[in-house]
């Protein structure tokens, strides 16, 4: 308690001078529940407020502290594997339009990667695959106590703050899942009741470790999360980076057998870091009581260095064994992480959960034949006597590929048809905005008028001239950035983009 209380006293007394001046660290000690220090808020200095404030047990919005029981969840009911990827472009659900951190959109990611990065919209659109009522009832059995209104309340956004949370649930729930796995490799695959409420302050300690686990002993099936699920989230979390952590970081992290997560609420209220081994669960929470934003309040910024320097203080710990006879061994494709489809042709061998048997195989290699230097695409029955070729070919939806290309300059679109030889049977255009049937509320502009929408198109040919029309009226051509701006009346309207070579997409949207 003494330690933790001089790095309390040592970082508030840094972070003050951006006027950040609260601060509280929970450190459990896993296998008995026991809190081992307990620091509810730093001490008062010159221009703080609130810091009578218990901020362990206060709720304050949860940021991204929650993409990893959503994750394990995934893989768990056989949604996803760890290499499945997932979209991270513009997306709109309603009026919701979630972004990431860094205002980047990388295409795909594999899942793994997603949470390791800490990506808003691939998380949104796995939560919106998973149902965000049947996350808020996982989340309840995971000890998160503070979700009192209805699961409509909170929506898809519950995956990125839009519930509240305290340091004392997100301890018991990250703790928790350090418990099962614990007891799994200790206990010959069993599992208890109570993980995720473990947490005893001294005056209730009694002793837990010496309590007797059969009486809480409950089968496999009533376990909301299994240890197979967890260790292979654990795996995910000990490759968390950040790209605003510095190299020298970098190598201290790794250093270090620990799983971590940092969460930033909406505005820069609230930063979070949260890491477990097998022996301890440490959260720290930074902020302002009273609610103030300030730039630069982000949890790798402000809340992970207090983390790091606490485990730096607590005895090392060995790694989380991984649990015999939960895995079974299957084919995945290299490229996409699915499991392997018919034309997959480089693939490995990996661990998943046998739910994870359920999920999609690789849905983005197709067989196609290619004119002799590979610039066509042909069909069979007219290559006449033209030499061609047959090979497996990766190919992306065209608003992924439009950005998945930005940070894959490896990456080939597929080739178009050889003109009079058949049509092309992939769209190589795709709307990124507006989505179909969109509801949209024009904003107004400085002097009072209405403003406009602005709507782009991707196409997988970087050459390609679109031609547009709203409304079955000709507006313009574009080349090479596609995008335009419209200032449509209210009612329903009919967008519609031509390219040079016959191709069309269409998409219908409400001005409200």
């Amino acid at each position: 308690q003494k330690k933790i209380n001089e790095i309390v006293e040592r970082h508030t007394a840094l972070l003050s001078q951006n006027y950040i001046y609260n601060m509280a660290v929970l450190v459990a000690h896993v296998p008995t529940g026991e809190v081992r220090a307990y620091v509810g808020n730093s001490a008062p200095r010159k221009g703080s407020r609130g810091n009578d404030v218990d901020i362990v047990q206060a709720v304050r919005s949860s940021g991204s502290i929650l993409k990893p029981a959503l994750y394990a969840c995934m893989l768990q009911s056989g949604f996803i594997l760890p290499g499945t990827l997932v979209p991270d472009i513009p997306s709109r659900f309603g009026s919701y339009s979630p972004s990431n951190f860094n205002r980047d959109f990388k295409g795909v990611v594999p899942a793994r990667q997603a949470l390791a990065q800490s990506l808003n919209i691939p998380f949104v659109r796995l939560l919106k695959d998973y149902s965000y009522a049947r996350f808020y009832d996982d989340l309840k059995q995971l000890g998160i106590r503070s979700l009192n209104r209805d699961a409509d309340h909170y929506g898809l956004s519950l995956i990125l703050g839009g519930a509240e949370t305290s340091l004392w649930d997100i301890c018991n729930l990250y703790g928790g899942m350090s418990a099962v796995l614990n007891h799994y490799n200790d206990r010959d695959g069993q599992y208890f009741d109570g993980e995720y409420s473990r947490l005893k302050v001294w005056e209730e300690y009694s002793g837990a470790e010496g309590q007797d686990e059969e009486e809480k002993k409950i089968s496999a099936d009533r376990s909301v999360l299994k240890a197979s699920a967890i260790w292979q989230t654990m795996k995910a979390l000990e490759e968390v980076e950040r790209p605003e952590m510095e190299s020298g970081w970098k190598n201290f992290v790794s250093a270090m057998n620990l799983a971590w997560k940092t969460g930033t609420s909406f505005g820069f209220r609230d930063a979070w870091a949260v890491g477990v081994t097998p022996r301890y669960a440490v959260g720290v929470w930074v902020g302002n009581a009273t609610g103030e934003g300030k730039p630069g309040l982000v949890g790798a910024q402000t809340a992970g260095p207090v983390l790091f320097d606490v485990f730096n203080y607590l005895p090392s710990s060995s790694w989380f064994e991984r649990p015999t006879g939960v895995f079974i061994d299957a084919e995945v494709c290299r490229q996409s992480g699915h499991l392997k489809g018919r034309f997959c042709e480089e693939t490995d061998t990996v661990r998943i959960l046998p739910s994870g048997l359920r999920t999609e195989s690789c849905p983005y290699h197709h067989f196609i034949t290619l004119s002799a230097n590979e610039k066509y695409r042909i069909y069979e029955n007219c290559a006449n006597t033209e030499p061609t070729f047959q090979r497996s070919w990766f190919a992306l939806p065209p608003v992924w590929e439009w950005y998945y290309k930005q940070h894959h300059p490896e990456y080939k679109p597929l080739p178009p048809f050889k003109s009079g030889c058949g049509e092309d049977s992939f769209q190589p255009m795709q709307f990124i905005y507006p989505p179909m049937n969109a509801r949209i509320k024009l904003p107004k502009q400085l002097d009072g008028n209405k403003g406009f929408i602005t709507v782009e198109l991707a196409h997988n040919n970087p050459e390609a001239i679109v031609f547009w029309h709203l409304d079955d009226i000709y507006l313009m051509q574009t080349q090479d950035f596609h995008k335009i701006s419209l200032q449509p009346e209210p009612g329903k309207h009919s967008l519609t983009a031509v390219d040079g070579e016959g191709n069309t997409v269409s998409t219908t949207f409400f001005i409200k």
